[in-house]
């Protein structure tokens, strides 16, 4: 997972941190607490989320038993996000998965950490594009150009070459196609960070218009049927 998705947070120490989170499932596997918990998993920027039921809690590690679906991701990234009302400050938790069986639909947890979940706080949803689609940012004689990262309905990343001198909230225009619709939209650059694939991450504010709102709207629900469509076949020929 991106930092851009979850922050690490320690409270006390990682020990103490990781035997409180332990505790609380614990004391919901005794139903000395509500079972009121949940997955997150962010698949191509789309939010997975499912209700889970706790199998069994031993030492540092916790039993689950998951959706499918979740089993899948969580054997890819081996990792996941928590959100329970019962942590402390109503912290999510970030921890590691040392087995997963897609077939069983059971993983076991365990490295528990507090998280801050920044994804959540995003405004607008966004989806990750993996078929090459060009994007060229132009302001003046500047000119950014590279392929789609990822796109919401306020902003879009994307994979370029080295990038030229250009200044923070400096204005221009994103110059896309989506659908087959090609697109000018208002937009700002924020920032540019190596991304380690060398090569640059540059992110930018989009101000769209009711017309290129749309299209981008009609974009993104497309690509979260497509998402939601390959987990699906990927479960299926597990």
């Amino acid at each position: 997972m991106k930092a851009d998705i979850y922050h690490l947070v320690t409270v006390n120490d990682g020990a103490a941190d990781n035997a409180a989170i332990v505790q609380v499932f614990s004391d919901m596997a005794a139903n000395r607490l509500k079972r009121d918990f949940s997955l997150l998993n962010y698949y191509d920027e789309v939010p997975v989320s499912y209700g889970s039921t706790i199998v069994g809690v031993e030492g540092d590690s916790v039993e689950l038993k998951v959706h499918e679906h979740q089993a899948l991701i969580l054997r890819q990234d081996n990792s996941a996000l928590i959100k329970c009302p019962h942590f402390h400050n109503d912290l999510g938790v970030h921890c590691y998965a040392s087995y997963v069986n897609v077939a069983k639909k059971t993983v076991i947890l365990h490295n528990f950490a507090y998280a801050q979940i920044r994804a959540e706080r995003r405004e607008a949803v966004r989806v990750r594009v993996r078929d090459p689609l060009p994007v060229k940012f132009t302001c003046g004689d500047v000119e950014i150009e590279g392929n789609l990262v990822d796109i919401s309905g306020s902003g879009v990343s994307i994979h370029a070459d080295p990038v030229p001198a250009t200044d923070t909230d400096q204005g221009g225009v994103l110059h896309l196609a989506l659908a087959g619709t090609a697109l000018k939209i208002p937009g700002t650059f924020v920032r540019a960070t190596a991304d380690g694939n060398d090569g640059t991450t540059c992110i930018f504010q989009i101000k769209p218009d009711p017309r290129a709102d749309t299209i981008i709207g009609r974009f993104i629900y497309q690509r979260q049927v497509e998402i939601i469509q390959q987990l699906k076949d990927e479960v299926a020929v597990e």
